[in-house]
Order: C-alpha cells, then structure tokens, then sequence
C-alpha cells in the first residue's frame, strides 16, 4: 500500500488481486488474454470471462490512444468478430435456470443471451428433464418465439434449436405439438422463404441498375456490399431452415403430424430450399422429400411440382457429397415405381446422367435399381442404346464370380434385351457367344431369360441362335426336371421363327415331337384327374354336416402331398408355342398326324378354357395347320373344331376373337359346303340369347298348332360348348342330309317367330 492507500499492480488486498500485464498491443489476442487472467485468478467465476474481455478491449483501446498510434483496423474489425462471435462461449450453469428464464422477460438482447444459455442447457441430455419440470420454461420459449419471431433471425435460430434438441426424443413430441411449435416452424418457413425472395429481387434490380450505367462506381460498390450482405443473409438462414425443418422431420413421426404438414404445403416449401449450399440443410431436405416420397398419396403433388423439382434434383446428382448422393437415389427410387414421374425423369435427361454413375461403387446397387425402374417401359429403354451402359452392362455380367449373376444387374439386362436397338448393341463384339457359353456353363436361368429376350427380334440378331441349336437342345433333354430352365430353353427355340429352318430335321435328330405330344399327355391326363377330385371333393363337402369325421379323413388323404397335382402351366403355354412354331414348317405334318397331337391339342384347349394365352397360342397352332392340307383335313373331319372357332368367336378377349376369324376364313375357302355349314351354326349361335327367350315366353310345348319349338336347337344353344358334351344332334350336324333341309327350317323359324336376327356373313357367294 502506498501513502494514499490506492492498491499496487501485484499487491493483494481482502478478497482482490492485481495482475500485472506486462504486455497489451493492437495484435495482443484478447480472448486468449481473458482465459489466462481467469485460470491464474481463483477469484473470478469463469461466467465472468466476457467482462473480463471487454475490460482488456479497453484497456488496449486506451493505450492505443493514448499512444497515438493508430492499429491495423483489418486486426480490430477481426478481434471485434471474435469477440461477438465468444459471446457464445459463455458458459451456462443448471442452478441459474430461473435466472436465463427471467431475462426472457426482458429487452431483445437479453432474451437472445437467455436462448444462448438455455441452448447450452438443454444439448445435455441430463439437463431434459430438469428444464421441463420447470413451469416456465415451455411457455415462456413458446411465447417468445410467438411474440417475437419476426423480429431477430438469431433469436429465432436459439429458439427452434432448443425444441429441436427435445425432439431427437419421440417421448417429448406431445409437449412440443402442445405449445403448436411445428405450426410456428411452418409460418416461420414461409416468411424465411418470402423474405429471401425480397432479398433476391432487390438484388436483382441493384444488378439492372448497375447494367444500364457500369461506369458509375459508387453503384458498383453497392452492388458488391449488397451481394456479400445477401451471402451472409443466406448463410444465417440456412441455419435458422436447416434446424427447423430437421424438427419437422422428426414430429413427422406420427402420421397424423405429417398430414397436416402436406396440408399446409410442405413439399412446395422443401423443393423450393433444393437450391440452397448448405449440404447439412440440404440432406435434411432430401430426405424428408425421401420420407414422403413413399405414400402415393403424395405423387400428385410430386408430378405438379417437376418441373422445378427433377431439375435442381438432377443438378445435386453429384458423387462427390457421398451421403447427398445415397438419398437422392433413394428418393429417386421411390418416385420411379409411378409411370408418369419415370417418363418426366427421362425427358430431363436422368438416364444418360445415371449411367455416368455406374461406375461409383459405394452406391452401386441403388444406381442398378434406379436404372432398372427406368428400363421398366418400353419407351425408355430405346435412350439406353445412346449411351456407353450396355458395354459396361454386358462387362459385368460376364466378369461376375459364381454361377448366378446380381439379380439387379440381370433384371437391367432382361429389361434392355426387350428393345431391339439394345438387342443388337449387346450381340456386338461376339456377346451372344460369351452370354451362351456362361448359360451353358451355370445354367442361369435369368441369363437364360435375357439371351430367350435377345431372340425375340427380327434380323440379324436371330440368326446368330443357329449355331447354337444343338447346345440348346442338349441342355434342354437335361433341364426337363427344372421348369424355371425348361421354360426359358423352349422360349428360345419359339422364338427361332426364320423361313427355310428345317424342324422335322430337329424333331427326327432330338425327338422333340415325341416330347411336346408327352408333355400335352400328361397335362390332359392330370387336369381331368384334377377335375374329378375337385368334383368327389364337392360331393363330399356336401355330405360333411351329416358324416363330419368321413369327410375329415377323406380331405386329409386327398391333400396329402402324394395325391396334389402340381403341374406348371407356364411349361405347357412354352410347347404350345413352340408348336406353332415348328408348324410352319410342312415337313413336321405327317408326324403331327402319326402322333395324334391335334386331338390332344382339342382335348388341352377344354381343358384350359379358363386360360385364355394356352387357348390363344393353341388357336395359332390350329391355324398353321390349316395351312397344311393333310392336317387340315384331319381337324376338319376327326374333331369338331368349326363349333369351338364359331363359339370363341363371343369371346371377351379381343385376339382369340381375331385368331378366330382368321381361321374359319381359310376353312371358308376350301369347298362351299364348309361355307353353309358355318354360316348354320354361325346363325344358330347368334340367335340362341333370342331362341333361350322365346323359350322361356312360350315354354316347351310338343305342339301348339302353328307353334313348334325345336327341343334340340335350344338344347344345344342354351348349353353351349362349354360343358363339352355333345348330342345326337351335335354329332349330325355336319350330315349333308341337313343341309337340303337349313333353308326351309330357317322359313319356318322365321314365320313362328318373326324376324330373326341374322349376323353379318362373310361367306355369301
């Protein structure tokens, strides 16, 4: 102590220290100053570090002064930033809750300094619950954030943070959605987005002010001020969206959130952020547009909004942000399973972009999936054929390890085969060679799938299939176990349709007419044999309310794994096919015949009359061989193939209607008597709906006079083929005794009944 009592730099008085500073210069760090003054002094309260800052700034800033020296202002304006920016260091501490509470009872700077401690507060888990057994805390923050939203960006960010922190937690959601906080999070957004478009506008016009007069210099100068204002705007707001919408997305928990969110336009809001840099605010964005890409519902709002929506997406598009880039997929992936989105997506040009990507390995499999929903309509899969992917495609199935390719990779594959462009592009540089020695090699039957797609077109592409005829029919004598194989095998060889092939050549060397009349056999054999186990099983149902443990042990033996007929509907349409195919060949005639494959051809066609492609492709069979006089003759006098034409002619599906037509027109031109006995029960037909209801009007009567109903045409109108058992009157049809007698029966119809409806002929000479 000196004389006047005033304390000494180093001296100590009760409950006081004096630290000398031996140095404070312009370029002293202050903060760093601060910590060291703080940590060496027991007595001051590290809460206390920002006075302690400020009493140094002013004491440097006085001896500056004093000094006459004039410090670097880049240096000052720097430490000023620090300093502003260590206000948020302060450190906050549980026990002075009520105290930051209070001070959002007070003028904005201090309800902004409250969010910063409560924000610290509340990032440790422990302090949850304590904050919320306090009454205040909510209401207060929830009143704030109402009251004064609109009036500080930073305010607002400390606010939405702090709900946001208890929103990480599903068990909080009720207090938050009690206070409306995801009400206010969605005003909040739209005048966040409402003001930057002011911003944008404004700086826009600056930007056309500065464009019609570039030489004025002070105009350039606001310009700049104003674009690097406008950045760090932006910057600020990103945080402000990037925390509010990652609160939304988790009260988008509960569904019933999430629809009051659609209501109030949220996806337009999210697509309207895509531009933004921010990469946190941006994966925040994608994936909630991920999130409510999944429900339909959702899609029309997804088409609306394409246009602004598939262009910044295909802009993001990008490797480099690797997490970015995982959701984006995914979201795409979403969007894909709707049509009209896939073909938007093309029309922007996502394919050639995608394929770009293949090679990106981390996201390999979703680039797969991807392009394989794109490949999905054949519309699409022609844009594949001007890019490099069908090379690399083809690379990596042949380069795959183990006997079956990735089925997403083949699945792609399978697609782009079905467009014959790509077709021919995966045939180039021996493909076909490569792809068959792989088949043969693992018996894939998906790759089997993708070279049987290959063969479908027409030219160059199917006669390549020739020279590996005998390797395909090697493998198929050994695949008749295995359908998944056998149907893949016996689709290629239907699909080999080439003129001047010789079958019976084929048939004679592997016995293949042999095998298909087997297979037609069996399936006959096995679907009646069903048919009356369906039909004693019917029987028995009846009879179990009076024998219930009979019928017990009689469904137990019949559904015993012994007595189910499993057979594959999908291998019997393939030797249907390829049937057909053969026919146009007219060597294979006389084996048709020797083997007596038309009638079990007749007989499959009762059979599966419920399946309308085995009847159609059947049909087709039927009409090859109408092409051929010898097995011609044989369906038009050994079956009774004109009643069943004329009968599917009523048809609902509108090709065996077609197939139909087409084949009673060649009969129609081999002799005119075929042309009156079609055009008889082509009449009789027509007419059974009117027959059935005068029927039913006048009832069966022998003979009323003038009246005479014919028992038998009703009969055999009002049941159809249906039932497949035919009359006396069935089997005499045909007899040219009836003929002499059609036109006076017609008369005498025509008089008891009136005008009957004739239908449109084809065949009047």
């Amino acid at each position: 102590m000196n004389e006047n009592e005033y304390p000494i730099l180093g001296e100590k008085k009760q409950m006081q220290k004096i630290i000398k500073i031996k140095s404070l210069t312009g370029n002293t760090d202050i903060s760093e100053l601060a910590r060291e003054l703080v940590d060496k002094c027991k007595l001051i309260h590290p809460s206390r570090i920002n006075d302690v800052e400020q009493q140094l700034y002013y004491l440097q800033k006085r001896k500056m002064s004093m000094s006459g020296g004039d410090p670097d202002k880049h240096v000052l304006k720097k430490q000023m930033i620090q300093l502003q920016e260590n206000k948020f260091e302060e450190e906050a501490y549980i026990e002075k809750l009520d105290d930051y509470i209070s001070l959002l009872y007070e003028d904005m700077d201090d309800k902004i300094r409250s969010t910063r401690l409560l924000l610290q507060l509340v990032k440790i888990p422990e302090n949850m619950e304590i904050l919320l057994g306090d009454e205040l805390f909510v209401s207060a923050l929830a009143r704030v954030l109402r009251e004064d939203g609109k009036k500080s960006l930073e305010l607002v960010t400390n606010i939405i943070y702090i709900f946001f922190c208890f929103s990480n937690y599903s068990i909080y959601h009720p207090i938050i959605t009690a206070q409306k906080i995801g009400d206010m999070c969605l005003r909040i957004a739209d005048q966040e987005i409402n003001r930057e478009k002011i911003w944008r506008e404004d700086l826009e016009n600056l930007k056309l002010k500065y464009q019609q007069n570039t030489e004025n210099t002070q105009l350039a100068k606001n310009l700049e001020h104003e674009n690097k204002k406008f950045q760090s705007l932006l910057q600020k707001q990103d945080q402000l969206l990037f925390v509010l919408f990652h609160l939304l997305l988790n009260l988008a928990e509960d569904l019933t959130i999430e629809v009051k969110m659609l209501k109030r336009d949220v996806i337009k809001y999210l697509v309207f952020l895509l531009d933004r840099k921010l990469p946190q605010l941006l994966v925040v964005i994608i994936t909630f547009l991920k999130k409510l890409s999944v429900f339909k519902d959702n899609k029309q709002e997804f088409l609306e909004l394409s246009n602004e929506f598939l262009p910044k997406i295909l802009k993001l598009l990008q490797p480099e942000n690797s997490s970015l880039f995982n959701i984006i997929l995914r979201l795409l992936i979403n969007l894909s399973h709707d049509q009209e989105i896939r073909i938007l997506m093309v029309k922007y040009g996502f394919i050639p972009k995608i394929c770009e990507l293949i090679q990106v390995k981390q996201n390999y499999t979703y680039i797969i999936q991807l392009l394989y929903q794109l490949s999905i309509d054949d519309k699409n899969k022609l844009a594949f054929s001007y890019t490099d992917i069908i090379p690399t495609i083809m690379k990596m199935i042949l380069e795959t390890k183990g006997d079956r390719v990735d089925v997403d990779l083949i699945a792609l594959g399978i697609n782009l085969a079905c467009n014959i462009k790509c077709a021919e592009c995966m045939c180039e540089d021996q493909g076909i060679k490569f792809l068959m020695k792989r088949a043969l090699k693992t018996h894939d039957p998906l790759l089997l799938k993708m070279i049987r797609n290959i063969s479908i077109h027409e030219g160059p592409t199917k006669m390549l299939f020739l020279d590996y005829i005998d390797d395909i029919m090697l493998l198929l004598e050994k695949s008749l176990k295995t359908p998944d194989l056998l149907v893949e095998l016996l689709g290629i060889l239907s699909n080999l349709t080439i003129e001047e092939f010789d079958w019976a050549k084929l048939t004679d060397t592997y016995h293949l007419l042999e095998l298909i009349a087997s297979q037609l056999q069996e399936v006959c054999v096995n679907s009646k044999t069903l048919a009356n186990a369906q039909e004693e099983a019917k029987e028995n149902k009846e009879l179990k309310s009076s024998e219930e443990s009979d019928y017990s042990l009689y469904e137990e033996k019949n559904n015993s794994p012994e007595n189910q007929l499993n057979e594959d509907d999908d291998v019997t349409l393939q030797f249907v096919v390829l049937l057909g195919t053969m026919s146009n060949d007219e060597g294979i005639a006389p084996k048709v015949i020797e083997m007596d494959i038309i009638p079990l051809l007749i007989t499959l066609m009762i059979c599966k009359e419920e399946d309308d492609e085995i009847i159609l492709q059947i049909i087709y069979a039927i009409y090859q061989f109408l092409l051929h006089e010898s097995t011609r003759t044989v369906l038009l006098n050994q079956t009774h193939i004109v009643s069943y034409l004329i009968d599917l002619l009523y048809d609902r599906n509108v090709k065996i209607r077609e197939m139909c037509d087409t084949c009673l027109d060649i009969i129609a031109e081999t002799n005119e008597e075929w042309v009156i006995k079609i055009r008889q029960q082509r009449f009789q037909w027509h007419n059974s709906e009117w027959l059935r209801l005068m029927a039913n009007t006048l009832g069966r009567e022998e003979d009323t006079g003038d009246v005479m109903i014919n028992e038998d045409i009703l009969e055999y109108n009002t049941r159809g083929w249906k039932g497949r058992e035919y009359d006396e009157y069935e089997n005499s049809m045909f007899d040219s005794s009836d003929e002499d007698n059609y036109d006076e029966e017609e008369e005498r119809m025509r008089r008891i009944y009136g005008e009957l409806n004739v239908p449109d002929d084809d065949y009047s000479m």
